[in-house]
């Protein structure tokens, strides 16, 4: 089911409150602040793929932040397997 307006503020909000007290960086040295950028950005920015590919595509991202990018226009579209983003980045709450 595709989030609401409200439902994607509400969400855009949680994002922005995790991104400063998530763990900078994961176990495998990705960068966890990138990714959540990343789908603040989509979300914010209603991007679809191809917007999402041409503002990332060879921009230097690392893989994990596209995934991110990709995963959040997937929640934007009902297709995500989770009913918010922010609630996989609550394990990494430092």
């Amino acid at each position: 089911m595709k989030p609401t307006t409200e439902q994607i503020k509400q969400e855009i909000e949680k994002l922005k409150e995790l991104a400063p007290v998530i763990r900078q960086t994961s176990a495998f040295g990705t960068n966890n602040r990138a990714a959540i950028e990343a789908q603040i950005k989509v979300l914010e920015n209603l991007w679809d793929n191809d917007e999402i590919y041409d503002h990332y595509d060879h921009a230097g991202i690392d893989e994990e932040a596209l995934d991110a990018a990709i995963g959040a226009q997937q929640w934007l579209d009902g297709e995500h397997d989770v009913d918010t983003l922010s609630e996989d980045w609550e394990v990494l709450r430092q």
